[in-house]
């Protein structure tokens, strides 16, 4: 193992299954590879619902997880989140690129290194204020540059020009559906986290306001890893660089299909995988699979 890839969790090795022929293993190089997944088994109590046996993710760019519903796509950025069920146990090895990561941050929790945005706007009932103070006052930023930081990061998120001048006195549970998601997102830049963690984040927001927060994805992908969980197979095209397919393979989800984005849409390799493309967007298999 590289000495820049560092384990986030470990646990008993496991037996690959099967369906990995279509799963490309990208970024074999430590210096481009921001995260990597070995060995990932998920079980609800003993049943077994979601098999990643390996898959190398880099450093920076934006890779959409796709497949039906119920195949595990959620329950996938919980287990590399660390925000797993109670009911769920997980075996094998989620390992993270730290290099060139903040000395500090070596020390602290795995957690520290995901911002997570969930589907439904995670903030506080409180003012905007004392939501975006909470990551700073975690991380020990001195006081004297929390304002700055704040309107830097409201106005990567395009909110600072939207809310009012005294901005630090609105409360964030009154602020519109789309605004409180990017308020979430500026939350997950001032905790300062390397890797962000999407799962369907626009799926209740009007065009509009999803159209902003792709944007932000977009501009994120740029300088950090992004994960999105998505059905919207538009939006994987529109914003990701690299594409991974969980399919269902009998009673569990496992991931099928990994390759970069303009491949998987034009030439899928797995059969499910067109099957489901197919589906989705009512294209002929034979056009979808480039014959």
């Amino acid at each position: 193992m590289s000495p820049s890839l560092e384990s986030v969790r470990s646990n008993a090795a496991v037996e690959y299954p099967r369906n990995q022929e279509h799963v490309q293993l990208l970024f074999d190089d430590p210096g481009c590879c921001g995260m990597s997944i070995r060995g990932l088994e998920i079980y609800a109590k003993k049943k077994r619902i979601l098999s990643v046996p390996e898959i190398r993710l880099p450093k920076t760019g934006v890779v959409a997880v796709m497949g039906p519903s119920g195949s595990g796509k959620s329950t996938l950025l919980k287990a590399i989140s660390q925000l797993m069920d109670e009911n769920l146990r997980y075996e094998g090895a989620v390992l993270i690129n730290k290099q060139g990561v903040d000395d500090d941050r070596q020390e602290v929790s795995a957690c520290s290194h995901f911002a997570m945005v969930w589907q439904k706007p995670t903030v506080f009932p409180c003012s905007i204020w004392d939501n975006l103070k909470i990551p700073l006052r975690k991380r020990k930023v001195e006081r004297k540059e929390w304002r700055g930081m704040m309107e830097e990061a409201l106005e990567k998120t395009g909110l600072l020009g939207e809310l009012d001048g005294e901005w630090w006195r609105q409360r964030a549970n009154r602020l519109s559906g789309g605004q409180q998601q990017r308020l979430s997102i500026a939350m997950g830049l001032l905790k300062d986290s390397h890797i962000f963690l999407f799962d369907e984040p626009t799926s209740a927001l009007d065009p509009i306001s999803t159209e902003k927060v792709e944007q932000i994805m977009c501009d994120l992908g740029e300088s950090r890893l992004v994960l999105l969980v998505t059905h919207s197979l538009g939006q994987a095209r529109r914003v990701s660089q690299y594409g991974a397919m969980i399919h269902n393979f009998g009673e569990y989800g496992e991931l099928g299909e990994f390759s970069p984005t303009e491949d998987l849409f034009a030439r899928p390799a797995s059969p499910k995988s067109r099957e489901f493309i197919m589906r989705e967007t009512g294209v002929p298999q034979a056009v979808v699979a480039g014959n």
